[in-house]
């Protein structure tokens, strides 16, 4: 089953660590049992890919080239012969960061995918979506639910999910203060998806003009991330919850000032520095610190119902193909405010 399909395709490749995407011809890849052909509409562009371009994730150079691209939307085109269970042809589905795990492990069983040990990420092992075609494990494949427009929709995929996984992980209750340190793209999703579930936001960032952004979005509180943001977030009423997407271990000593006793700390942003952590004042304090990893299926369904139902107007700017490498470079020099996107019918 199939509509017609160009034998090759645009894609944004990525030659070695540190080169420029280029974009160029190659062929249109043709999906086996189990697969789905996706023609894309949309693509996040993401921190992560920035990473990937530039070599700072130190994957094996035999993984180049590659194509980036984890936040992406189309439509399904082509179904590989002998799949079973697939979306029909035409509905729109997503590509985020996961693309497949083993199903067979512990995590994969119960639900926790996203902790397998033998899985593979879009952008990564596999293709990504800075292309105008990517495949697509059918098991994997979510329906975008059509109250979501393609290009707002894409960055739900990576910084929206992430977000909302985290919080879901959290003991949050009505009425809590959950503190958001970072106020970049996932911390707005978080702060818009913890005011929409009832809690109190405290936002922590830097930049006073990512605060004025918060504020917008519903953050009760914006709170300069200084030597004194422990004690203000205490003055505030302290955090019941706190979830940090910022990426440095300077962090970790204004959550032990902030917190309020039984307190979660969910860690999102990748911080390879070690931080101090005293036993003794999880015990005195009873809390739980853990970490967050993007999303699991259900996550994703769960998610997009809600933004279904709560829409979340982050500022995205809709970018051509073309401009794909020079958006990298502006998230590099800190010019985005909100999120990019590309889209594919510019």
């Amino acid at each position: 089953m199939s509509r017609t399909v160009p034998p090759r395709m645009k894609a944004a490749l990525c030659d070695a660590p540190g080169a420029p995407l280029e974009i160029r011809e190659i062929d249109t890849p043709e999906p086996a049992r189990g697969e789905l052909l996706v023609e894309l509409e949309s693509c996040g562009v993401c921190h992560s890919d920035l990473h990937l371009r530039d070599g700072q994730e130190n994957l094996p150079a035999d993984l180049y080239p590659i194509v980036v691209g984890h936040e992406g939307i189309g439509r399904v085109v082509r179904i590989g012969e002998g799949t079973t269970g697939a979306p029909l042809i035409g509905t729109r589905v997503g590509l985020p960061w996961l693309y497949d795990t083993c199903l067979a492990c512990k995590p994969c069983r119960t639900g926790w995918e996203t902790y397998c040990a033998d899985q593979t990420a879009r952008g990564v092992e596999r293709h990504g979506a800075f292309a105008e075609y990517a495949l697509l494990p059918a098991s994997f494949a979510i329906e975008i639910p059509d109250a979501i427009d393609p290009v707002q929709g894409a960055p739900l995929l990576c910084a929206g999910l992430t977000a909302w996984a985290a919080l879901a992980r959290a003991r949050l209750e009505p009425g809590c203060n959950v503190v958001i340190i970072g106020a970049g793209g996932l911390g707005q999703y978080g702060i818009m998806i913890a005011k929409a579930r009832g809690a109190r936001v405290i936002a922590v960032d830097r930049d006073p003009a990512k605060l004025e952004t918060a504020r917008g979005l519903g953050a009760a509180v914006a709170i300069p991330a200084d030597e004194h943001a422990g004690a203000a977030i205490r003055q505030a009423g302290g955090a019941d919850v706190v979830i940090n997407f910022a990426p440095s271990p300077s962090a970790w000593p204004m959550i032990g000032e902030a917190v309020n006793k039984m307190a979660d700390i969910v860690t999102v942003a990748m911080v390879h520095e070690p931080v101090p952590l005293s036993m003794m004042w999880l015990i005195d304090g009873g809390h739980r610190v853990f970490g967050s990893s993007v999303g699991t299926r259900q996550d994703t369904i769960d998610f997009l119902r809600f933004a279904a139902m709560n829409p979340l107007p982050i500022d995205i700017e809709a970018i051509p193909f073309r401009d794909a490498d020079a958006a990298l470079d502006r998230l590099k020099r800190g010019e985005v405010a909100g999120r990019l996107c590309i889209d594919f019918s510019l």
